[in-house]
């Protein structure tokens, strides 16, 4: 299957437009360096497990907050939104993305007994791993092996990778209540993040137009005030803060595609509409000018 490298491409509705794997093989194996890729919020219908090997990172999701370190990791179920932002120097994370399809039909007695039970609980958006946590320490080991088999394409990988996984899901159902107990994720809260993502999604798609938080929350057909306590539960943050990021998130990608033209071209491409405000804002985010940052990533 060999190794696959993180696109940032959306559909309309905000789900990732990758392709993982192939239609027989429906997964994809990533090696993240977390000082190059971004993990900005985002989702997508499949499957992803993370595992740090460098690094400290923190991931949010489902309204929680994680501080994961080297050997530390997460599964998401599908659809569900999340992000991750490096905390140290240096980072990396593997991490696998795939189908329901990969393990089994949707008619198999696998699918109805391990993987339905897990894709059709709202109340079951993530799990953390922990390598000090012995069921969680044998997830952890079962995906890395898979990683290791299916990025590398190991002699008979798929066998290996459906065994090592189909092993998780066992392991998941076996300790479906210890991990309902630890999640406070309802009905309402699935409700709240379908708002959110069409917010997103609105800014997305229009972050180089002038908008503002009107605009935003017309877009998820909500009020001002719902829209800001959204953004804040969930996000950690406001509808134009999340908007200003998203637009130096833009000129960044740009800036790396061309490093040649002016900076201030790609401020006012991205929505800026004054030179000074972008690069105060790209210091205040990225701890240096643009013209800093680019200088560092080109060394890399």
């Amino acid at each position: 299957m060999s190794l696959s490298y993180s696109v940032d491409k959306v559909d309309k509705d905000g789900r990732e437009m990758l392709t993982y794997g192939t239609k027989d093989f429906p997964i994809a194996f990533f090696d993240d360096d977390l000082v190059k890729v971004s993990v900005p919020w985002h989702w997508h219908d499949e499957f992803e497990v993370v595992i740090i090997t460098e690094g400290i990172v923190n991931v949010k999701i489902s309204n929680s907050e994680l501080i994961l370190k080297a050997g530390e990791g997460y599964f998401a179920n599908g659809g569900i939104l999340h992000s991750a932002n490096l905390k140290s120097v240096t980072g990396h994370q593997h991490c696998l993305i795939f189908s329901p399809n990969l393990l089994c039909s949707k008619d198999d007695i696998i699918r109805q007994t391990y993987i339905d039970p897990v894709i059709n609980n709202c109340s079951f958006p993530f799990v953390k791993l922990s390598p000090e946590i012995s069921w969680q320490n044998k997830i952890l080991k079962l995906c890395e092996d898979a990683w290791q088999q299916g990025a590398y394409e190991h002699k008979d990988y798929p066998l290996s990778v459906k065994a090592d996984l189909g092993q998780v899901f066992a392991l998941i159902i076996d300790h479906m209540d210890f991990i309902l107990e630890e999640n406070i994720y309802t009905n309402n809260s699935k409700k709240d993040e379908s708002r959110i993502k069409k917010a997103i999604v609105f800014i997305e798609n229009n972050y180089d137009s002038f908008i503002g938080i009107k605009d935003i929350a017309k877009s998820a057909d909500i009020s001002v005030s719902t829209c800001l306590r959204l953004f804040k539960d969930i996000l950690c943050t406001t509808p134009i803060q999340y908007l200003i990021n998203y637009r130096v998130q833009k000129a960044v990608e740009k800036m790396k595609l061309n490093i040649k033209k002016p900076i201030y071209e790609t401020a006012y491409e991205c929505g800026f509409s004054d030179a000074a405000y972008f690069n105060r804002r790209f210091k205040k985010i990225h701890g240096c000018t643009p013209t800093e940052y680019l200088s560092k990533i080109n060394t890399l």
